[in-house]
Order: C-alpha cells, then sequence, then structure tokens
C-alpha cells in the first residue's frame, strides 16, 4: 500500500476509518476508491471530517447563487489553501493530524423543500409563521387604558365592564388582545380566587364562586376560550396566570399566545447572576438613606455617593430586578404598593370577601402596570432580537403541557413522603441508639476504665461531661421535677423539658459529627463558636497543611483550645466551605460534603454513623425537593368532564380520559418563564431542574410521573454537545472549515477509546476522571479562568498543595486556552493552545460595543454592553452570554421548524417540555415516527444555518442528525433506564430509541406531500448581513493574514517575527499609496505607540486595524466589483502640500497622511445620514509635523468618490 497522498482506510464493525497522513488533499478528497460497500462515495474534507452527502447539501445550503455570506465563504482557492495549511499546523501541534476519523455510508434522502432561496430566507419565514398573528396583534396593542368603573360586583364568572354600558356577564372576554392577571389563596388552594383582564375596549373581572357563596369547593378555573379564539393574553409572569386557565388543560394546542413581560425585560434589561448582589446593595443604601431622617448636607451626601457609584457602574442605572413593581418603577417611573397582597395569604374566605372592592383594584392595578411596562419592554425587545424566530418561539415555550396519571402521582408523593419519614426516623434512632451508648460512660467519677474512655477518646472529650448531682430537701428526699439529675451537661440538654421522655437529637443537630466521630483529613473534627468545625493538626506538620491550602484559625481561638484540651502542640485549621475561606463550616453532613466521604477525605470511625450516612443520602434529593413537588398544581380530568380534549380525533376522548381506570387522568402546566435569564434561557424551579433517577435516592424517579395517556407517546432527543458543539464551531469558522481547530476536530471526530475527545485529553492533563473533566471544560468555555480550575482542582483533591494546585491548572490552560500575548503594538491575545483561536473570537465578541449572537443577531442585555462597564467589566459573564444565548437560539430555531413541520404535515404533536438541550413532544400512537423524522429535519436545518451564518456551507454528516430520537411513554432521559429508586423497585419498561438510518428503515416515517394549502412564501425576507461577517468588516484582509498565524503558533519569537513583518507590509503598501516611499518599521511603530501619536492595535475589540481609511477602501473595491461600478472622479485629485518638492528633504511628519473616515464609517452603521457631503474630505497633515523621509513622489489620487462611497454605505446599513 503506497503511502504517500493517499488514503489509508480501515474497514471495523461496518464503518470505515480514515488516516489522513500523508495525504495533499485539496478542499475536498475526491479520489476515494476504497468504498465500494458504500452506494454513495462520502464527502470528506482536507482533515478528514465527513460532511453531507451530495444530495442533502444540495437540498439544504442550495446551489452558488444562493450564499448569504460573499465575505466569509467567499474565499479564493488560494486563501483556502493559507487557511488549511494553518489549521493543519494547529492539529499537528496537538497531535491530532492525520488521526483516524470515522467514515459510514453518506445519508440521502429527500427532505421538504427549503421555504426559499437560502436556509436564512427559510428561517425567517419559518419565524413570521410562528409569529403571526400574534406579533401584529402585539405591535397594534391599545396604549390608552379604558376607565375603570367606580364599584365592581361580586359575582361569579366573568362580568364586562365597558364605559357608558351596564355591567353584564359574559362566559369570557371577547376581545383578541388583553392583559390579564389572577390572584389565588395560596394558602387554601392553587385554584384562581379573583382575575382581572383588560381589552382596548372594556375591563373585566372573574371572581370563584367559592368567594361568592355559591360552591363550597374552591376548585374553579378561569375560562377564556384560548382553544377556539386566537388571542394574545399579556402578563408578567404569566406562566403562573395561564396554570389558572380552563382551555389550557387540553391536549389539543391552544390558540393563545401568553407573551410574558417579564420575560421580555429580562431579555432586554435583565441583571445576570454576578450583578444581583450589588444591585441590590445599591438599592438596600438608598432604602436606608431614605428611612434616615436627612438634612440637606446629608442629601448632597447621598447623591454624592450614588453618583460616584453611577460612575463606576453605569450599569446600575440600565437595569432592574425582576418583580412587576421593580419592573413597573424602572421602565414607567411608577410606585405600587404591593401591601394588600398580604390578604391573599390568609386562609380565611372572608379576609377576600370583607375587602373585595379594594382586593379587586389591587388585582386590576397590576393589570394597568403591566399594560404600561409591555408597551416599554416589548419595542425594547424586538430591537434586541429583531429574527422573527426568537419571537415566534417563544409562543410554544409558553405553552409546554406535563401529563400525568393522577392516581400514580398522589401514590408517588405519599410513597416517597412515607419512605423519606420513615428513614428520618431510623436515622434518630441510631443517632440515639449512639447516644445512649455513649451516655454509659457517665459513671467516669468513679469508674476509672470509662474516665480513659472519655479523655482518650478526641471527640469525646469535647462533649460537657459536667454531672448535675440530685438535688434533696432538708428531709433527704429527692426535689420533684429535676431533669436527669446524675447525667452529664450534653445528654441533659437533648431533654427540651422534664416532660420530654427520648432525646430530641436529628443529623442537623450540632453534635452529631462528634458522635459520629467525623473526622477531616484523618484528624478529628473539632467545633468553635468563631470558625466553625475545624481539626487539629501537629505543629511540625504546619507547613504541610498550609502549603494544601488550608486556612489556620485565629491565635485566640488555638489558645483557648489548647488551654482546654492541654494539648500545646496543636494548632487549628478550618475545614474548607464551598463559598471560601471567609465562610464558615457548620454542618457537616450536607450536599456539598458528600464527595469528601467518597475521597476518604472526610470519615467516620463509627459503624452507626455509616449506617446513617447511607439513609441520610438517599433521603438528600427528597428533603431537598419535596416541598416543591408536593406543590405541584395537578389538575385531575374527572373534575372537569368538558376539557381535556384530545389532541386528534383519532384518538378516543374517553379512552384518554379514563387512562388506565377512570379519572386517572391528570394535566400538570408547568409555571416557565420562557426567558428566566440574560441569556434568555427558560427557568422553572422544578421541572427544568429535575435530576434523573438515582437507585439510591428517595424520589428520584420524579421526571418519569410525567406519563403519556394512552394512545399517545413522548418524542424527542437531546441535542447533543450543544454548546460544546457552538463553541467549537466559532473556532472553525476563522479557517472556514468543520474541524479546522483542535477542540472542533475533537469535538466532532475525538474518541474515548482513542484518546483524543476534549474531556479525555484534560482527564490526562488534570488527573482526574472524565466526569469531573467535563465541568472544567464547560466552566473553561463559559469563560472561567485559572483561578476557577484552581479552586475546583481543590474541591475534587484537598491533598493537592498550592504549588501543585497552581501548577496544574496553568498548565491546563496552557494547553487549551494558551498563553496570553502581549506585546508593544498589539493589544493581549490567546496563542498556542488548542481554544486559542476559539477564544480570540470569543473575546471579539464579548468587546463588541453591541454584541450579538452569530445565527440570530440577538444582542446583549444593557446592564452588559461594554458602554454600561467601567469598574467591573464582567467578561466571563459575557462569554458566557454568546456561548449559552446561541444555544437558546439553537432551541428557538428547532421550535420553530417544528411548529412548521407540524402543521405543513399535519402531524398530531405539540410541544410538552424543553430542559436546556433536551426537548420533548407529546405525539399521538399513529404519529411517533413521523414525528420523530420532524424532529431530525428540524436538527438538520438548525445545524445547517449555525453553519452557513458563521460562513461554511457544509455540515459533518455526524452531527447533522440527532444520535437518537426517543420514543417514550414516561419523561426520562434514556428510554433504557428502568428508574428504579427507594420509593419505586418496579422497573418502568424501556421505551424505543431510533437513530436516523433505523428511523429511515421504517416506512411510518415518510412525511408525504403534506399540507399543499399551507403557503408561507408571502411572508416577507429582508436580506441580512450575517454577525460574523458584519465583524469581519473591522479587518483588514493584512491583518487577517498575520493575526491568524500568531495565533497558531507555540514559540514568542515568531510572533514577535510576524509583528514585524505585519508592520512592514501595511505601513509600505499605506505609503506606497500615497505616492510615498517611506522607511518605516516595526520599532518606528512602537516609537510612535511609546510616545502617544499611535494606539496598539486592539484584537479583542470592534477594531483590529490603526487606520479606518484603508478598511474603506478595501470594503468599497469589493463593492464596486460585485456592482459592477466604474468609480467616478471628483471635482479634481486632492493636492498634498508638498507635492513640488523633488529634492527628498527630511520632513517633519508625526504620522503619515491619512483620510478621515471614522465618522463616515459610524455613520453608516448607525444608519444616519452625513449632515454635510462636502465634509466628506480627505485631511492632510501639516508639513511642519513630517518626520520620515520621502524617497519619491506623486500627484494623489482621490479617495473619495461621494456618490459610490454613498451608495456602498447605504448597502452595508
Amino acid at each position: 500500500m503506497r503511502r504517500s497522498g493517499v488514503l489509508r482506510s480501515y474497514l471495523s464493525h461496518g464503518r470505515r476509518l480514515i488516516d489522513m497522513r500523508n495525504s495533499k488533499c485539496g478542499l475536498f478528497i475526491t479520489s476515494i476508491k476504497r468504498y465500494s460497500q458504500f452506494k454513495e462515495q462520502p464527502r470528506l474534507n482536507p482533515v478528514g471530517i465527513q460532511y453531507l452527502s451530495e444530495s442533502l447539501q444540495r437540498q439544504v445550503f442550495g446551489s452558488e447563487n444562493t450564499k448569504v455570506s460573499k465575505t466569509l465563504t467567499g474565499l479564493s482557492g488560494q486563501e483556502k489553501q493559507v487557511l488549511l495549511s494553518l489549521s493543519r499546523q494547529l492539529l499537528k501541534t496537538h497531535d491530532l493530524l492525520d488521526k483516524k476519523t470515522t467514515v459510514i455510508e453518506p445519508i440521502s434522502f429527500q427532505v421538504p423543500k427549503l421555504q426559499g432561496a437560502s436556509l436564512d430566507e427559510h428561517f425567517q419565514k419559518l419565524g413570521h409563521f410562528a409569529s403571526e398573528p400574534y406579533k401584529t396583534m402585539a405591535l397594534q396593542k391599545y396604549k390608552s387604558i379604558v376607565k375603570r368603573p367606580n364599584k365592581w360586583i361580586k359575582q361569579s364568572g366573568w362580568t364586562r365592564y365597558a364605559p357608558g354600558e351596564i355591567p353584564k356577564r359574559v362566559p369570557y372576554p371577547t376581545e383578541d388582545i388583553l392583559t390579564f392577571d389572577v390572584e389565588t389563596l395560596y394558602k387554601i388552594s392553587h385554584f384562581a380566587t379573583l382575575a382581572t383582564a383588560l381589552s382596548d375596549k372594556a375591563w373585566y373581572v372573574w371572581c370563584s364562586p367559592y368567594i361568592c357563596d355559591e360552591s363550597d369547593s374552591y376548585k374553579h378555573l378561569i375560562p377564556l376560550d384560548t382553544v377556539n379564539k386566537t388571542q394574545l393574553v399579556i402578563g408578567h409572569n404569566v406562566g403562573y396566570d395561564r396554570a389558572r386557565v380552563l382551555e389550557e388543560y387540553n391536549f389539543k394546542q391552544s390558540k393563545a399566545f401568553f407573551l410574558d413581560t417579564q420575560s421580555l425585560h429580562i431579555a432586554s434589561s435583565g441583571l445576570c447572576s454576578r450583578q444581583r448582589p450589588m444591585f441590590m446593595k445599591k438599592k438596600n443604601m438608598i432604602k436606608n438613606m431614605e428611612d434616615e431622617d436627612e438634612g440637606l448636607d446629608n442629601v448632597n451626601l447621598k447623591n454624592n455617593i450614588i453618583s460616584e457609584l453611577d460612575e463606576q457602574d453605569p450599569w446600575l442605572n440600565v437595569s432592574t430586578m425582576n418583580s412587576l413593581a421593580d419592573v413597573a418603577s424602572f421602565h414607567c417611573g411608577i410606585k405600587m404598593d404591593k401591601s394588600p397582597r398580604d390578604y391573599f395569604s390568609s386562609t380565611d374566605k372572608n379576609e377576600i370577601i370583607n375587602n373585595f372592592q379594594m382586593l379587586v383594584d389591587y388585582c386590576a392595578t397590576d393589570v394597568e402596570v403591566t399594560s404600561k411596562v409591555f408597551d416599554k419592554v416589548f419595542p425594547l425587545f424586538l430591537k434586541k432580537c429583531p429574527h422573527p424566530v426568537s419571537f415566534g418561539a417563544l409562543k410554544s415555550l409558553s405553552s409546554c403541557i406535563l401529563p400525568t396519571n393522577h392516581n400514580d402521582w398522589t401514590k408517588y408523593v405519599k410513597g416517597a413522603e412515607s419512605l423519606y419519614q420513615s428513614s428520618k426516623l431510623e436515622i434518630e434512632e441510631k443517632i440515639i441508639q449512639i447516644v445512649e451508648e455513649t451516655v454509659k460512660l457517665k459513671d467516669y467519677q468513679t469508674n476509672e476504665q470509662n474516665r480513659q474512655k472519655i479523655e482518650n477518646d478526641p471527640w469525646l472529650k469535647q462533649l460537657d461531661w459536667t454531672i448535675k448531682p440530685l438535688r434533696l430537701t432538708k428531709k433527704g428526699v429527692p426535689i420533684k421535677r429535676q431533669k436527669l439529675p446524675g447525667y452529664p451537661e450534653w445528654y441533659r440538654s437533648l431533654f427540651p423539658n422534664n416532660t420530654t421522655i427520648k432525646p430530641q437529637i436529628t443529623l442537623r443537630s450540632r453534635n452529631i459529627p462528634i458522635f459520629f466521630k467525623l473526622s477531616w483529613e484523618s484528624k478529628p473534627v473539632v467545633w468553635t463558636k468563631e470558625s466553625g468545625w475545624c481539626f487539629p493538626v501537629h505543629k511540625d506538620e504546619l507547613e504541610t497543611f498550609k502549603s494544601k491550602n488550608y486556612i489556620s484559625v485565629h491565635d485566640k481561638v488555638t489558645a483557648e483550645y489548647q488551654e482546654d484540651f492541654k494539648c500545646p502542640n496543636e494548632l487549628l485549621f478550618k475545614v474548607p466551605h464551598p463559598n471560601g475561606p471567609s465562610s464558615n463550616c457548620t454542618t457537616l453532613l450536607s450536599k456539598p460534603y458528600i464527595h469528601f466521604f467518597d475521597k476518604q477525605v472526610l470519615k467516620s470511625e463509627s459503624e452507626f454513623a455509616h449506617a446513617a450516612l447511607q439513609i441520610n443520602s438517599s433521603g438528600s434529593y427528597w428533603m431537598s425537593a419535596r416541598e416543591r413537588i408536593m406543590s405541584q398544581f395537578v389538575v385531575k380530568g374527572s373534575e372537569f368532564p368538558t376539557e381535556f380534549k384530545a389532541l386528534a380525533t383519532t384518538t378516543s376522548e374517553k379512552d384518554m380520559k379514563n387512562g388506565n381506570s377512570s379519572g386517572d387522568l391528570g394535566i400538570i402546566l408547568p409555571k416557565i418563564v420562557p426567558m428566566g435569564t440574560v441569556t434568555r434561557r427558560a427557568v422553572e424551579n422544578t421541572w427544568l431542574t429535575a435530576s434523573n433517577a438515582k437507585k439510591n435516592r428517595i424520589g428520584s424517579e420524579l421526571k418519569a410521573q410525567v406519563k403519556a395517556p394512552p394512545g399517545y407517546c413522548f418524542v424527542g432527543a437531546d441535542v447533543d454537545s450543544e454548546e460544546l458543539w457552538i463553541a467549537s464551531l466559532v473556532g472553525d469558522s476563522v479557517f472556514n472549515l468543520h474541524g479546522g481547530t483542535a477542540i472542533g476536530w475533537m469535538c466532532l471526530e475525538g474518541t474515548k477509546s482513542a484518546g483524543t475527545d476534549l474531556h479525555t485529553k484534560t482527564a490526562k492533563i488534570l488527573g482526574c476522571s472524565r466526569n469531573e473533566a467535563k465541568i472544567f471544560n464547560y466552566g473553561r468555555i463559559y469563560g472561567a479562568g485559572a483561578k476557577f480550575a484552581g479552586q475546583l482542582l481543590k474541591q475534587f483533591n484537598p491533598s493537592l498543595t498550592d504549588e501543585e494546585v497552581k501548577k496544574v491548572a496553568n498548565n491546563l490552560y496552557e494547553n487549551t486556552k494558551g498563553k496570553k500575548r502581549r506585546s508593544k503594538i498589539f493589544e493581549q491575545f490567546w496563542y498556542g493552545g488548542s481554544e486559542s483561536v476559539l477564544f480570540n473570537k470569543l473575546e471579539n465578541i464579548a468587546e463588541q460595543d453591541v454584541p450579538r449572537t452569530p445565527v440570530l443577531g440577538c444582542s446583549i442585555t444593557s446592564s452588559l454592553m461594554k458602554k454600561n462597564l467601567k469598574a467591573n467589566s464582567f467578561l466571563p459573564s459575557r462569554i458566557n452570554w454568546a456561548i449559552q444565548s446561541s444555544g437558546v437560539d439553537y432551541l428557538h430555531l428547532l421550535c420553530c421548524s417544528m411548529n412548521y413541520l407540524i402543521e405543513k404535515y399535519s402531524l398530531n404533536a405539540r410541544l410538552c417540555i424543553s430542559i436546556h438541550d433536551e426537548i420533548r413532544y407529546l405525539a399521538t400512537e399513529e404519529d411517533k415516527y413521523k414525528v420523530a423524522m420532524a424532529l431530525q429535519i428540524s436538527n438538520l436545518w438548525t445545524r445547517a444555518i449555525f453553519c452557513e451564518q458563521m460562513g461554511i456551507d457544509d455540515l459533518p454528516q455526524n452531527c447533522a442528525f440527532f444520535s437518537a430520537v426517543d420514543i417514550d411513554n414516561v419523561l426520562r432521559k434514556e428510554v433504557d433506564m428502568d428508574c428504579i429508586t427507594p420509593s419505586n423497585p418496579i422497573p418502568i419498561p424501556h421505551g424505543e430509541s431510533l437513530g436516523i438510518q433505523a428511523l429511515l428503515s421504517k416506512q411510518e416515517s415518510v412525511l408525504g406531500n403534506g399540507n399543499e394549502e399551507l403557503d408561507i412564501s408571502d411572508f416577507p425576507y429582508t436580506a441580512r448581513e450575517p454577525v460574523f461577517e458584519h465583524y469581519n468588516k473591522s479587518y483588514t484582509k493584512e491583518f487577517i493574514k498575520y493575526f491568524i498565524r500568531m495565533q497558531v503558533q507555540t514559540n514568542k519569537s515568531e510572533i514577535s517575527k510576524l509583528e514585524r513583518e505585519y508592520i512592514r507590509e501595511v505601513t509600505s503598501k499605506q505609503f506606497s499609496k500615497d505616492g510615498l516611499r517611506v522607511e518605516y518599521d516595526f520599532n518606528d511603530y512602537a516609537k510612535d505607540i511609546e510616545e502617544g501619536r499611535k494606539k496598539k492595535i486592539n484584537i479583542m475589540a470592534k477594531s483590529f486595524i490603526a487606520n479606518r481609511a484603508e478598511l474603506d477602501d478595501q470594503h468599497y473595491e469589493s463593492f464596486k466589483t460585485d456592482h459592477n461600478q466604474s468609480p467616478k472622479s471628483t471635482t479634481g485629485p486632492i493636492q498634498d502640500t508638498h507635492s513640488n518638492d523633488k529634492d527628498n528633504k527630511i520632513f517633519s511628519m508625526k504620522k503619515p497622511q491619512t483620510l478621515d473616515y471614522s465618522t463616515l464609517h459610524e455613520l453608516a452603521h448607525t444608519g444616519n445620514n452625513p449632515v454635510n457631503q462636502k465634509d466628506l474630505t480627505a485631511k492632510t497633515t501639516p508639513a511642519s509635523s513630517r518626520s520620515f523621509k520621502v524617497k519619491s513622489k506623486k500627484p494623489f489620487k482621490p479617495y473619495v468618490e461621494e456618490k459610490g462611497y454613498n451608495a456602498f454605505y447605504q448597502s452595508i446599513r
């Protein structure tokens, strides 16, 4: 077999593994002759990544004429070869070049036709299809508020109050656009008590029959007719209100869009988690100042303090917290009185009845304020998130539904709670056994053996063994009601009063670590009031434990310990707290310390203790989640017999209602905030945080309680390595090649067995498990630094010394993120690591004036915009935003795609829930395979538009489809999980999992022709400039060429050499263009920077070049070529004041002649027109300021060709 210039292939388990060694290939390897077993020749890129089949590539990306990006994909063959060479250099550095890659049978089938000439047009139309008519309704929403009635009528159901009309009962509000709010007596029931709604024509009030003395039951839902009538329902945290709407408890898809003003605020003006504590500190400080009796001086002082805070952190003035009161105050200047809501905490309905007028007014005020807030935040949201997909997906995400079997749910809650309580009782009994065994030593004063046991036991001697003697009367009779005379003080403290029979002690009691004989680093734990739990160390070991990063306690505390326990040679160190050295550890038997037991850092000498800890561990999940789970609002179908309509007529509604036994069906509407964080991730406190079932965790089978009714199933998938893939694609886009960076190649082709996947490589560097390595990798990609890695290492392995931690963490970051480069002419950048290219790109996004997600172009919340950040840059939060917000774009694209395919092919399915990178649909059994195929197609389209918008018009086959689509009758992470737990000993039957090939083999998965009447071609399409293409316009071609070369170097001297070459090339080119031949090199440039005549080139910011004129001319030339324009001259050439000098004299010139295009460029990007076209002229520098030797001179040609430039700037707005 030849070794040079050919591919060596290996057949393994029906797959082809390609060895790229010694191959010198072009953009695609086309001379593959060893795939005779394949029906179609696979398409491989130059680093061995298999792309889509020719058929799929053509169907998804279209022809060359439909390319969205000109700059990113329109590279010449030579330019692509240069990028390929640099990519191969980077892969070789990280031992990935020529590694085997997996090649399988090319997948080819007919997918639905794109709705437009490109993916960009396709998704814009799908977004409009999902958005309308709701977006139009939102834009046309009423602004004026209808006058409220003077008095509200207390009658059950809806009452309509229209100006000039008599109030009348109605079945539900008649208008299509409503602002809506619900109030509940939440301590009595989850069902609604009052509701108000506002339209452009009337006020509406709904009263529960329960408070109108028409029913003894509080189980009433609010009718809105959302199944039959298209409506826009606006509310603040409207998911809570939706859960009280009658028609939403149906499998038939609602026609209402519940639009959440809280989400709109968070996405446009929300605070990130790191900002909230600082914001609350300022808010509380202002409140405290206002509460004080202030004179004039204090007012001035207050204003000065606030002004100083605002100057240091301007973001404090452009955002607020998320409550309606906070949002109304910030956006509308409305101060709300929320005190009346305390009435709804009553357990007596008469509190509502007796204050009916006031409480309806309170509810109506919430509605009125919500309406005004919407008028402010909705335009802000559209400005921040202009793509129709970003709005359209919210309808699906706001209408999630979780079916369950009501009887099974009740059994689950009761069973888990009963087991938890019995386990808790068992623990307490074991603890009491230990206590009773220990108290037998109480006669230590007369029993030398017992005294020795106490004194020699480092735990027992910490207890207060003071004996309370028996008190007698003068007659020698014991005084009555004495509390355990003759027992030590520690034991007596466990009995609150004389009537207590058994010691009152739980796992949370202070002395538990003493009774369990816990040790840290094999040292007995010691309790101190000032420093919490500590452990003693002999003086000889002082330096050893200091090097492990342990914190010693205050000298006074140590001295007291030495005196009390007569151990002058021992010193105390604090048991570390997860929040850092400033916090004290007050409980050792809590979740943050469980893994220390696994690593034997925390140990127990007691046999009873091990059993108790195991029982405690099994109840830890239920203990933390029980309140949220037990408070779920589960509506039983049999209680609302006219609702719970089926998803399709082919399914019997009767069978659906009956379930396994009559009246078993129940529905939960999860209270999801569709955009609950600044990254626009959905938030919900139970289902979106639910863990997977674990064998030793009571109640951890929670998700499996979501059960499809008869005739239905769940169809869904997990997006494989979603955010890791997005991050790696950002890096690969620099080389215009999938797998072009080390992290990109590892993400696509790395395997555990070969040790080439990202997590395995990280685990090898750190010496930790692969699962632990995942935490480091995601933390790093989200912007965490080496300090984070060091802290995490200490948590996983506390025995490491400071030096070891620092060395390992720095080694990880040098191998991955790379080294930081600072030079005389450039601001810092990363180089040499497997992820350096990625991080330079991410930081470039984060440092933009208005960072936007690469695909949908959503911009960052105001609180994280660069102009609002001074003292605190929040760079990790902004990098995290770029990745996580792109992940949200991915989900929104999936939702809009599925929405279209469900309608197009009349599929009986609806979104059930989405948990970050996991999505599940409720579908009928008849359509389950079609829904699975729709999911695969949606994933294909979504991955493809990510690639297209980042400049790569192709897609790797191994990530084009979900690795598997799950079809199941319950919600669970994997279809083959038995979900056996202490509270569920019976395994749940497995579901079905299908890859794309298995799905294609099923005839039932064929979608067919679809609904021919569904036509979305009339929806508008606005051609847009890809975000990365816009960013790249801030680069010169020379800079891109040199900067990419700098990033892949591992040697500082090579980077210095490239910097010098870059300065020499760009300056000589510029001066030559100006008709000059000037000797000007790196040292001259560095000197200009040092003397303040030039600024460093900031490669992390918006502009990567020193001279904007050069950039404008480059893009103008490209524009003329694209539009076949011939530049027209202005009135005459711009003359240099020294064009007649022929004697090669020395001039005093501080900088070369430049054009002042900066203002023009900014005007173009902000969409404004120049006020005076005559201002677009070249600026010349006076002769007295020149300092270079001129070799030759010729007249200048005009730079500004006004008409051409006007057209150019119009085109890029």
